[in-house]
């Protein structure tokens, strides 16, 4: 038991970066930060959101959302942002320091070296 413990506080720290970025960008894409007034795309936002969508930038469509639905995803990214960082001091905590600190690592450097190698291809 205390394997299977360890092994999924160290998966959580490895996975709680891309975790957290999916969180806090569909937080902004449910607002819609991602386009200008004009329907236009807005720089960096829209630009990271390519990666959350897996699509080209494209004008917005119309949405299946409502002002309700917009607060329970707003609800649910907070709370996946809070039970991530649970996770990490748990990982501190009941787990050793030095392999916690190296699956965050791991965690934010293999995405930001995928992103990295995509642009430079």
């Amino acid at each position: 038991m205390k394997t299977l413990r360890s092994l999924h506080l160290y998966l959580g720290c490895i996975f709680a970066p891309l975790l957290l970025f999916f969180a806090i960008s569909g937080l902004w894409q449910t607002y819609g930060l991602q386009w200008t007034k004009d329907g236009r795309t807005a720089g960096v936002l829209a630009y990271l959101s390519t990666i959350h969508t897996g699509r080209r930038l494209k004008a917005p469509l119309a949405t299946l959302s409502s002002p309700l639905m917009e607060w329970l995803i707003v609800a649910m990214a907070v709370s996946l942002i809070f039970t991530i960082i649970l996770g990490i001091v748990m990982a501190f905590k009941f787990g050793h320091r030095k392999t916690a600190i190296l699956c965050l690592l791991g965690g934010l450097i293999v995405p930001v070296g995928l992103v990295i190698s995509t642009l430079l291809r």
